[in-house]
């Protein structure tokens, strides 16, 4: 089989080192992105407006295009701009299912125990996520998807089991876990799942997620990487952009050293 196009869906914020950006960095030419919502800059700037991309003329085209030139597709959906968007990507979904071997979920609604989009969007998910091959919702996300307040305490594995009862055959990579010693990192759930960490640096960069995830498709589906090693890779590699983007006291993550 030949090397998959990545069809991706995200915001594109110009100022900034996030979403869309991110994943044309690393992936360059293997990537296909198809904007849900345009930006002048990160949500965490100052100044920052916000612009309604023609998402569905542009999805149905790239999969008419993707289906014209036979591709091979994996599907990462991350930032959804509303809740409209989701049915043109179901109907995408199951139109040119032939086409796309992977469906990946970065399922972007909430994080530090609050929501940051709209509850229509975020009502509209668990239609994707059960299609889903991978899912990376960070402990807040995670909260939302399995119908808990996003800032209720709750047993880490409460949660798993709600998410495997919700969602049978999605597998679950939970991102950001913090520990009491400093420590933070994801944890893959299910059988031969594992937890891996490194210690928290003391910046915050929006984006790290976004290079931790296309990180692991360029491993993975790539350079050939086993699912676990291309984790534990991808979460290296964004450790050490972290380090780097502090060390030159950049405001923005620097994705090339």
């Amino acid at each position: 089989m030949k090397q998959p196009h990545i069809l991706a869906i995200g915001s594109f914020a110009v100022h900034g080192t996030a979403s869309l950006k991110t994943f044309i960095s690393i992936l360059g030419e293997k990537i296909l992105p198809v904007p849900s919502l345009l930006l002048n800059g990160l949500t965490n700037m100052s100044l920052v407006n916000k612009f309604e991309p023609p998402f569905d003329e542009l999805l149905k085209s790239t999969f008419e295009l993707a289906e014209f030139r036979k591709l091979n597709l994996v599907l990462y959906i991350g930032y959804l701009g509303s809740a409209k968007q989701v049915d043109v990507i179901l109907e995408m979904i199951q139109k040119h299912r032939s086409l796309i071997n992977t469906i990946i979920i970065d399922p972007v609604c909430g994080d530090h125990g609050r929501k940051y989009v709209p509850e229509a969007v975020i009502a509209r998910w668990p239609e994707l996520i059960v299609l889903a091959d991978l899912v990376f919702p960070n402990i807040t996300e995670l909260k939302i998807l399995t119908d808990n307040n996003p800032d209720a305490q709750i047993e880490l594995d409460w949660l798993k089991l709600q998410f495997e009862i919700k969602y049978p055959k999605t597998k679950l990579i939970i991102t950001s876990i913090t520990t009491n010693d400093d420590n933070i990192g994801f944890e893959v759930t299910g059988d031969g799942g594992f937890t891996y960490m490194h210690a928290m640096l003391p910046k915050n960069y929006g984006g790290t997620g976004d290079a931790f995830l296309a990180m692991f498709i360029l491993a993975h589906f790539y350079k050939n990487q086993p699912f676990d090693a291309a984790l534990k890779l991808a979460a290296d590699q964004t450790f050490t952009i972290i380090e780097n983007s502090i060390a030159k006291a950049s405001d923005d993550l620097i994705l090339h050293l």
